[in-house]
């Protein structure tokens, strides 16, 4: 741990200039002077100058910063120098390039006391990181978490628990075989990862082999066949009720090891902080994904810049590629801003390099969101045979639709996310709901047979979902909203009459 006093000069003014640009601002593409309890543009239209917490999920008022600002501006008054002044113990991960330290801001009060926000010291400077902030560990914010069973069928349960659960080393050969080769951050020699694990692991390689595991746990049930007793989604439901539970003890046993892990700048330590990310997108309430990967953004182009040997600097650029793809697989669903330089070696689409080829189709995506409508040039094509991997197929497919949002690329869409194989994290629904919108949009261009099943995926992956992604629910419930709306309003000579399972259209 670095150590836990607080520098004695803060520099508050730069530290407001690092605040996040207000919703208005970045709606407007406009740059935000971050002025309090007001930006300049917000004061001029007269509206409320708020920003979005991707920690909490939440929008609040840049006044509250604003009161926390005078806040620690009083508590300076009487020889105070931390941007907080609580009981609480400062959580510091330790990083000799870029140490983070989080004082809890203010003395939460009845009336605010939703508002949990940090500051912390990251490169020498103070920075607002929002709410439970990364590699911060505070029983505050993380209160004792347990998986809620879904509503399964006994008969589904009884099944699912009375098979063997997988090995541990074929966790490991299942990540090594589906996730390393489209995010290639292992280095597939390293010790840890034979079948016959040596006894005198580091904690760092520790933590990583249960992180491998945890990751493996949240998609393996989605690679094998689904026997169903019952149903449609019970089965499958238990199934990954099962593998969640076994995820987050291996994921717990993992984090007994981060502090270890994370200690200097160093490879080994973006390996951590990446498989952290990766995580995130499995069990986003476990991590906040966007800063784990500003960290790992941060982290490489320091590394990028020292002396390396030719086998570390292409595990850097495997690094590179794995950052940017997740920001911007981050950034075409959620519609957030993306600020990781692209890399430069020429876009790839070749199946035999699925990493490069993942990382194009991300760059694709990241070109059309900055208004180059040139990339459709280079855009390859849907994959109607099913000959690219499941992740690499689907990323594909959800490239066309954000470029070509037409009901075709709709169409694929669905059939990709239910193909055998198919891996879901928590930006799936974005994805289904979007093309579920764009196929009901076009229902009368669409034989109703086509519609159902298509339709049908999309509730049945959204329905899924909502067991570990309660937001899915919402999502498939307005989806359901809006084919009563487009029945209405079209009035098709088959409405009510089309059934598949326990959808009816």
């Amino acid at each position: 741990m670095a150590s836990s006093s607080a520098p004695t000069d803060i520099d508050l003014d730069a530290l407001i200039q690092s605040l996040p640009a207000c919703k208005r601002c970045r709606d407007c593409r406009r740059g935000c002077d971050t002025l309090l309890p007001k930006c300049r543009q917000c004061t001029k239209a007269g509206v409320d100058c708020i920003f979005y917490d991707h920690g909490r999920n939440e929008l609040f008022p840049r006044s509250y910063i604003s009161e926390l600002v005078d806040h620690v501006r009083r508590l300076s008054a009487h020889n105070n120098p931390s941007p907080a002044n609580t009981s609480e113990t400062i959580h510091e991960t330790s990083m000799s390039t870029a140490t983070i330290g989080v004082d809890e801001v203010a003395e939460q009060t009845a009336e605010r006391s939703h508002y949990d926000h940090h500051f912390a010291l990251a490169g020498g400077e103070y920075r607002y990181l929002g709410a439970e902030s990364c590699l911060v560990k505070s029983p505050r914010l993380q209160p004792a978490r347990t998986s809620q069973s879904p509503d399964c069928d006994e008969e589904d349960k009884r099944a699912v628990f009375s098979e063997p659960a997988i090995g541990t080393h074929e966790l490991v050969e299942l990540y090594l075989k589906t996730l390393q080769p489209l995010y290639p951050i292992l280095d597939p020699s390293l010790r840890f990862l034979t079948q016959q694990i040596p006894e005198d692991l580091e904690p760092p390689e520790v933590f990583s082999l249960n992180m491998i595991y945890s990751i493996a746990c949240h998609f393996y049930p989605g690679t094998i066949p689904s026997y169903r007793p019952s149903g449609k989604l019970s089965f499958a439901q238990a199934r990954f009720f099962r593998y969640r539970e076994l995820g987050e003890g291996f994921f717990e046993k993992a984090m007994e090891h981060l502090e270890a892990s994370t200690v200097d700048p160093s490879i080994s330590t973006l390996r951590a902080v990446l498989l952290l990310a990766i995580h995130s997108l499995f069990e986003p309430k476990l991590g906040n994904v966007g800063q784990q990967v500003a960290l790992a953004t941060r982290l490489a182009l320091s590394l990028e810049k020292q002396e390396l040997d030719t086998k570390d600097r292409m595990t850097i650029r495997d690094m590179h590629s794995t950052i940017f793809s997740i920001e911007n697989e981050l950034a075409s669903a959620l519609d957030r801003p993306a600020t990781f330089p692209e890399p430069e070696w020429s876009l790839t689409f070749d199946p035999d390099y699925p990493a490069d080829y993942l990382c194009s189709l991300y760059r694709l995506q990241h070109r059309f969101r900055k208004g180059d409508e040139s990339v459709k040039r280079h855009l390859p094509r849907l994959d109607d045979l099913g000959k690219l991997p499941p992740i690499l197929r689907t990323t594909l497919h959800q490239t066309h639709l954000l470029i070509n949002p037409c009901w075709g690329s709709a169409w694929h869409v669905l059939e990709a996310v239910v193909s055998l194989g198919s891996i879901h994290t928590f930006l799936t629904p974005h994805w289904v709901f979007r093309a579920g919108t764009v196929l009901v949009q076009n229902l009368p261009s669409i034989f109703e047979g086509n519609l159902l099943r298509l339709y049908s995926n999309a509730l049945v992956v959204l329905n899924l979902s909502a067991g570990k992604w309660p937001s899915s629910a919402s999502l498939a419930a307005s989806l359901g909203d809006l084919m009563t709306q487009m029945k209405m309003r079209w009035r098709p000579i088959w409405e009510n009459r089309c059934t598949e399972g326990d959808v009816t259209i």
